[in-house]
């Protein structure tokens, strides 16, 4: 088991990632928190590549509500099988994981800058 900086109230696993299977079981939860502590983060507008992909602009436009201003960092770190993860920081603090498919996109994690509820952590997407 990888160990991290996280506190667990402060993380919040996506549904979606869970039910398909990418985040569902704590080992590959423990991968993606070792990749986050990896991550380099620059600041925007510098555009990185990595946030060019179709699938990958779409998630960002839904987590930002198509207000790219608010996005502060981005980051990314590569995961075992050529998978990318990538981080987004909006100006309050909270960052959004996304796991890069190449080809789709899943936002698979929301990490937030204070606790929240058992109830809270269960309600992002």
């Amino acid at each position: 088991m990888t160990t991290t900086t996280h506190e667990t109230d402060r993380l919040s696993w996506t549904a979606l990632g869970v039910r398909m299977g990418f985040t569902s079981e704590q080992p590959q939860r423990d991968e993606i928190l070792a990749a986050i502590d990896r991550m380099n983060w620059v600041e925007t507008p510098a555009r990185p590549h990595y946030l060019d992909s179709q699938a990958v602009r779409a998630i960002v436009n839904a987590v930002f509500h198509h207000r790219r201003d608010q996005l502060h960092l981005v980051g990314s770190a590569q995961l075992n099988g050529g998978r990318q993860l990538i981080g987004l920081e909006d100006s309050l603090g909270t960052r959004s994981y996304v796991l890069d498919l190449d080809a789709e996109a899943i936002y698979v994690l929301a990490e937030f800058a204070h606790p929240l509820t058992r109830r809270q952590r269960n309600r992002v997407a």
